[in-house]
């Protein structure tokens, strides 16, 4: 059982469970994955099984592509739906006032590091010293930003984008980020990965659906 699994994670997991499940259903014994995907966040998720383990340094570096709505005028401690409302605003952009900001979020961007994720702060987990109130400062890193498009309004103050970035990239961040620089704040309320290099969401499988017969060999 030596391939590559494309797999897509639902939300309300972790990508460490999820592939746990997957190994289990299939009889793997030695199996990896390219990317965390974030608990609230679902799609693709790479699976290296086997002997396609080595292959992680090399394809780890492949761009990826993500979905994502942000509601403005409201964010949350986790920057996503599951979190507390932490602050709101008054403030709500509109579609050519966000078009217009659009060239500024792609190219090598600075970002913050979400407070829940994680990124290990002095040996912790960040989400574990955020989860029991102890301050610290979140650590910022540049991330590299091929595309940041608006797909669509979908209310007054709701919008759904698509993300073209380097792997490392936190969409929270760049939610955030982009709210910031409109004046106001937002979160995610959906992240959706649909492509991991030539790995796209049309031809990944949930739990249910995967058999071996799936696996790309290498």
């Amino acid at each position: 059982m030596d391939g590559i699994l494309i797999i897509n994670k639902p939300k309300g997991i972790t990508s460490f469970l999820y592939m746990k499940k997957v190994q289990r259903k299939l009889g793997i014994k030695k199996v990896g994955h390219l990317g965390t995907l974030d608990p609230n966040a679902c799609g693709v998720l790479v699976l290296l099984c086997g002997r396609a383990t080595k292959l992680n340094e090399k394809l780890s570096g492949q761009t990826k592509t993500y979905q994502t709505l942000l509601p403005f005028g409201v964010t949350t401690d986790t920057i996503d739906s599951e979190g507390q409302i932490i602050a709101t605003s008054e403030v709500i952009p509109t579609k050519k006032q966000i078009e217009k900001i659009l060239p500024e979020m792609v190219g090598d961007i600075e970002i913050e590091v979400p407070k829940f994720s994680a990124v290990h702060i002095n040996g912790r987990r960040a989400y574990d010293l955020a989860r029991k109130g102890i301050d610290f400062t979140p650590p910022r890193k540049v991330v590299k930003i091929e595309r940041f498009e608006l797909l669509e309004q979908r209310s007054e103050n709701e919008f759904f984008f698509e993300i073209e970035c380097q792997t490392g990239t936190y969409i929270r961040s760049l939610a955030q980020l982009i709210a910031e620089k409109l004046g106001t704040v937002a979160y995610c309320a959906e992240i959706i990965r649909t492509r991991v290099g030539d790995s796209r969401i049309e031809d990944a499988k949930g739990l249910e659906d995967v058999t071996i017969e799936d696996m790309v060999g290498i």
